[in-house]
């Protein structure tokens, strides 16, 4: 007898077009409708796509409503420009319109009331690893090039421009937004160029 061995096999690549339609559809009725009305099925129907294709992609409602709000949105991030404040004032631009956008204003409330398990923490470090890795890079670009000196807390500038922009977008959208943007990246640029040594405590590390 011939013995035939069962090789595992290959599923089919995921389509990451029809990804980027269900975050989009997502967001959509986010605006649209709000957060409660924005299920999985509805999002289905927008998007064209079956409710199972979404969970094998997204464990959860959260979960891809956490993606729709909190990740890039299909757009990619920034390119150094060579220039730190202006680098920055492209970063605060990018997380007030983020922030400031119908679906955030509408899913951010929602998801922080359901999201407060430890499971959901680390799904949103885990949407946000790249956009922190990037910011990093970006600050270590104005090192490389003598702007900043090397020590800076990149977590914590990171954590200012998130939160930040956050509360600002959250609370009153895009008004007053360029006079906004030019004081935070200023704010954040003296961080940067002085704040070598400082932690996230506001403390000098080189004191203790």
């Amino acid at each position: 007898m011939v013995k035939v061995e069962n090789k595992p096999r290959l599923g089919r690549p995921r389509d990451a077009s029809k990804d980027q339609a269900v975050l989009a559809a997502a967001r959509r009725l986010l605006a649209e409708s709000g957060y409660q009305q924005t299920t999985v099925s509805a999002v289905a129907r927008r998007a064209g796509v079956n409710t199972p294709a979404i969970y094998r992609r997204w464990p959860s409602r959260e979960a891809l409503l956490e993606e729709a709000v909190y990740g890039p949105g299909g757009h990619p991030l920034p390119d150094e420009s060579g220039d730190l404040r202006k680098d920055l004032e492209t970063w605060v631009r990018i997380f007030l319109a983020r922030a400031a956008r119908p679906a955030a204003r509408a899913g951010v409330p929602g998801l922080l009331a359901d999201s407060r398990s430890e499971e959901g923490r680390a799904r949103l470090l885990a949407i946000g690893a790249p956009v922190r890795q990037a910011f990093a890079r970006m600050l270590d670009g104005a090192v490389a090039r003598g702007e900043i000196t090397a020590g800076i807390d990149d977590a914590f500038l990171f954590e200012l421009l998130s939160n930040a922009t956050s509360m600002r977008g959250l609370a009153r959208g895009m008004g007053d937004a360029d006079a906004y943007i030019r004081s935070l990246a200023g704010a954040l640029h003296v961080l940067a160029t002085h704040g070598a040594g400082i932690d996230g405590t506001g403390e000098s590390m080189v004191r203790r």
